[in-house]
């Protein structure tokens, strides 16, 4: 067998008998947290959309979906749907599973979609740009308004 191949097994296979006797990755753990984070951002634009909502310029309405993820299975989760006028803008999560983060929701409207993240410090980010550098912007009012110019008809 190939020595790289060789390696490769016996360095997994002691790292295995290292953790032996403690539980590993909690599955359940980080699925519930994604979860918690979800609910965190929708109450966040709650929060920021407070007075167009109580004048009656946006309504949010959650519709409940299932997400399948490997090792985490299947579990259900809330769309975050904000009308505006005649316009639907989706907040969609995507999963807890994603590379560089700690989990990811979608902004879907008609013009376009874009991804928030779960940052290490569990605050919610605005991806702006992926290539040549990953560029993320804090969530807040300001990139709420430009994640909605993004997504919505003019």
């Amino acid at each position: 067998m190939n020595q790289n191949l060789t390696d490769i097994f016996l360095k997994k296979q002691k790292q295995s008998e290292a953790i032996e006797g403690t539980a590993g990755i909690d599955w359940d753990e980080r699925r519930n947290k994604y979860l918690n984070e979800v609910t965190n951002l929708y109450d966040q634009v709650e929060t920021m959309l407070a007075e167009p909502i109580g004048q009656k310029s946006v309504t949010l309405q959650r519709r409940p979906k299932q997400l399948t993820e490997n090792y985490i299975g299947t579990y259900s989760i809330d769309d975050l749907i904000l009308v505006i006028g005649n316009e639907q803008v989706r907040f969609s999560p995507r999963g807890r599973n994603i590379v560089g983060a700690a989990g990811r929701v979608d902004v879907v409207g008609e013009r376009g979609e874009v991804a928030l993240i779960v940052q290490s410090d569990s605050r919610w980010g605005f991806v702006q740009a992926r290539q040549p550098k990953l560029s993320v912007l804090g969530f807040d009012e300001s990139t709420l308004a430009e994640i909605l110019q993004l997504v919505m008809r003019d």
